[in-house]
């Protein structure tokens, strides 16, 4: 559960958020309840991680250090994806495989077409 407390500091970080803009997002006073989480000195119940997630536009998945995303079974770097990237890959994971299929062929009809547009 430690790493959650890393990642808050650095996904603030990769957003370019200040200690006192998250705080003002999460309806905290001033920063130093931010310092004090990004340290690891105050627990945090389920609602706030949740919070946090989707202060910092992430999944709490990640917060917590599982991203959730495999290929072939091997883990994956972390790749922040928006909720609707995430709602889009969980609606293609409840496709079957003539599903998938389509999926795939139009994604790659319509990104040929957009790459063809942009020349």
């Amino acid at each position: 559960m430690l790493e959650i407390y890393t990642n808050i500091k650095k996904r603030r970080k990769e957003l370019g958020y200040t200690q006192t803009e998250l705080a003002n997002k999460l309806g905290y006073a001033d920063k130093s309840m931010i310092a004090k989480i990004e340290k690891g000195q105050i627990d945090l119940s389920q609602s706030k991680i949740m919070a946090f997630a989707k202060a910092l536009e992430t999944d709490a998945r990640i917060l917590m250090g599982n991203d959730g995303i495999v290929t072939d079974k091997q883990p994956t770097c972390n790749v922040f994806v928006s909720t609707n990237e995430k709602n889009l890959l969980d609606l293609y994971r409840d496709l079957d495989d003539k599903g998938q299929h389509t999926v795939d062929t139009v994604a790659r009809m319509e990104y040929e077409r957009v790459k063809k547009d942009n020349k």
